[in-house]
């Protein structure tokens, strides 16, 4: 018996290294095949032979895990598809994270941890019954932890983006107060300063490219952010070209704006610090300054009552 739960321990452990390999090296292989199939090695290519040069997790594992992830969509409540689907959007799908894989990897966390926890059980011979509330408070944190994830993804991405929004709008104002067209000045933002809010301006060129018009492509941009100030900066945006006012005065009242906020928010921060500071001061800082000031003071005058 023991034996075999050794042997179900190695082979769990073995499946998670290799599906974390392979989603390291999955698309660098993808590459060096597609490299070489341009290159003439591979002309004329028997699809039997084709399809066993394709690994095992592509041929195996992923249609597996795209029906299992299908299935579990399917069953899953709108409501919460949709809120899943805004979230995993505002944190710019991570790791091109889709929303079925998401709910597969939420049920994989709630199932593989609890299993261990009864290998476990089973190995040191503890009844299961004792554990049970421990179980299921595993169940509830891998339940969370995705959540928790995706939430600080979207925390990251939304602190860059205020972040770098003003120095974003000092360079489209110089660009287009330089006679370049607002288009214009987002391919040039998009060619020299790279991050997140760079990526999302290239996302709204290929938007227009492809037809949509400036405003929606730009309230597209606003709602899969969900940041305030690039709200804001988008409203203006809008309604300059609605009522044929010049984009670079627009831009340029928005950059002294956002540049006066960021010198608000970090006021706020500097007087939030000594708030802050109070608590490590009074737990950890000042007992050990009483300890080095008063302790040789108190070693001597025990000493002196002693004698």
């Amino acid at each position: 018996m023991l034996s075999v739960i050794v042997f179900l321990i190695f082979l769990l452990v073995f499946i998670l290294a290799y599906l974390f390999l392979n989603s390291l090296f999955k698309d660098k292989i993808k590459v060096l095949l597609r490299l070489e199939k341009i290159k003439g090695k591979s002309k004329e290519i028997n699809p039997d032979l084709e399809e066993l040069n394709v690994s095992f997790f592509e041929r195996v594992i992923k249609p597996i895990a795209d029906n299992t992830s299908n299935i579990i969509s399917k069953i899953t409540p709108t409501g919460m598809k949709t809120r899943i689907e805004d979230e995993l959007k505002v944190a710019g799908y991570p790791y091109n994270l889709s929303i079925n894989q998401w709910f597969l990897i939420r049920l994989l966390l709630s199932i593989i941890l609890p299993l261990i926890l009864i290998i476990i059980a089973i190995i040191n011979n503890i009844l299961i019954s004792r554990m049970f509330f421990g179980i299921i408070i595993a169940i509830l944190i891998f339940n969370l932890f995705p959540r928790l994830f995706i939430k600080q993804y979207k925390n990251k991405r939304q602190k860059e983006i205020v972040k770098t929004l003003p120095d974003v709008l000092d360079l489209l104002t110089v660009s287009v107060e330089a006679g370049l067209s607002f288009d214009g000045a987002l391919s040039r933002l998009v060619e020299k300063m790279p991050g997140v809010l760079a990526d999302e301006f290239s996302k709204v060129l290929n938007e227009m490219r492809i037809g949509k018009s400036r405003r929606e492509a730009l309230r597209d941009m606003s709602e899969r952010c969900k940041v305030s100030d690039l709200t804001t900066l988008v409203g203006s945006l809008i309604q300059a070209d609605e009522l044929g006012v010049g984009v670079s005065k627009v831009l340029r009242v928005q950059s002294v704006q956002m540049r006066e906020k960021r010198r608000q928010r970090a006021q706020e921060k500097a007087m939030k610090a000594p708030v802050k500071i109070l608590f490590p001061l009074i737990f950890f800082i000042f007992p050990t300054i009483f300890a080095v000031l008063l302790g040789p003071a108190v070693i001597k005058m025990m000493n002196t009552f002693g004698n």
